[in-house]
């Protein structure tokens, strides 16, 4: 019996193909922001390593602007998903708060966190920027702290002081980040890591006596280890 042809191989819709080229655009926009920096980011080099014209990229892009922006939103909801996913690892048991806390340095410590503070910079003068910033970070942070009160279910803080545990973990976070492009010294920002686990989040966010404090009598942050 003579074997089947093999079946034609569908032609991809304009649709996809222009959905193919915008995720390249923007993924070599992304990598060229981490390797040269925002400023020198143009267009013209974008087209180029894409292997687009600058017709084609101004048709998905009109400005540079617009590229930027999209640029970022593009890789902060990637890291939004990668977060949402922790969560069900949590929920599966398979995540407690130390692998969540090495999981946000390796979030602060690589291209994502990189590539943020170029945009920040640029942002303090730039109003557009801005605007793509703010509305960005406000949906991965608010991933955060649905992941952080995964963590609090039987804290003895007053919700505010939970909230202000996580905000104080985020500044340490990104305050290594920012040094850590110039001192790579990964073993200088574990003892950093540790030390913050081991005395600070062992004391703020331990679980509430078992004889019922907590709960629906929170306790100031004062009383759970800080003064």
């Amino acid at each position: 019996m003579p074997n089947a042809s093999p079946s034609p191989r569908r032609r991809r819709t304009q649709t996809e193909r222009s959905a193919e080229t915008r995720g390249k655009i923007l993924a070599v926009t992304l990598d060229l922001v981490d390797e040269v920096g925002l400023r020198d980011t143009t267009t013209t080099l974008v087209a180029e390593r894409a292997g687009v014209s600058r017709g084609a990229l101004l048709h998905h892009f009109p400005s540079k602007t617009l590229l930027l922006q999209e640029c970022y939103r593009t890789m902060l909801r990637q890291a939004t998903e990668d977060i949402h996913a922790m969560a069900v690892a949590i929920d599966a048991g398979d995540l407690d708060i130390d692998g969540f806390l090495d999981a946000l340095w390796e979030i602060f410590s690589g291209r994502v966190f990189a590539v943020t503070l170029e945009f920040i910079t640029a942002a303090r003068t730039d109003i557009d920027i801005m605007t793509a910033v703010r509305s960005v970070a406000s949906e991965f942070n608010a991933a955060l702290d649905e992941i952080w009160e995964r963590f609090q279910v039987r804290s003895p803080l007053a919700p505010a002081d939970r909230r202000q545990a996580l905000t104080a973990t985020l500044c340490l976070l990104r305050g290594m980040g920012v040094q850590y492009a110039w001192r790579v010294e990964p073993a200088y920002f574990d003892g950093l890591l540790d030390f913050w686990k081991n005395r600070v989040l062992t004391a703020i966010l331990s679980p509430a006596p078992a004889d019922g404090q907590g709960g629906d009598n929170p306790v100031p942050l004062r009383a759970a280890g800080r003064t």
